[in-house]
């Protein structure tokens, strides 16, 4: 499992070491170099750089790398209020594109959390600090964390 530190920002000690094993140990994560930067209540922050393995005929990232790291970014936000959630729908808008090796971070945030429905929102940065792309997602919660928790 690959480790790195990940700062918690008031979530119960549990769940967090819990949220960061799934995240660090989960291969589609691993493979597109998703890692996790810190988890709050109700928010999230990761960071990756761009593989050119994933890059478009352009050389930069292709949209779908950017689409799942926001589904996973903005998944986690909710997941971070105790929930298992699955995405029922996202909208994303690109600004700019992003260069293989770019270093990107992603900050979410839960905008509503009712029995039936998540809605999150995400915002992601280049390495200049430029707003490249802004998306929401709606999210079904399926069940809560604590009770798959050991």
């Amino acid at each position: 499992m690959p480790e790195y530190p990940v700062e918690n920002r008031g979530l119960e000690e549990k769940l967090f070491i819990t949220l960061v094993r799934t995240i660090q140990e989960m291969p589609a994560l691993q493979k597109m170099g998703i890692r996790v930067a810190y988890l709050a209540p109700g928010r999230a922050g990761f960071e990756m750089t761009v593989d050119p393995g994933y890059s478009n005929t352009r050389g930069t990232a292709h949209g779908g790398l950017i689409a799942a790291f926001v589904d996973t970014v903005m998944g986690y936000a909710g997941i971070t209020l105790d929930l298992m959630l699955v995405t029922l729908e996202m909208n994303i808008n690109y600004f700019f594109s992003v260069k293989v090796g770019e270093r990107v971070t992603a900050e979410s945030e839960v905008l509503h959390a009712g029995r039936k429905t998540v809605v999150t929102e995400a915002k992601v940065f280049d390495s200049r600090n430029r707003l490249v792309s802004k998306s929401r997602g709606t999210y079904f919660p399926v069940d809560k964390i604590s009770n798959m928790i050991p």
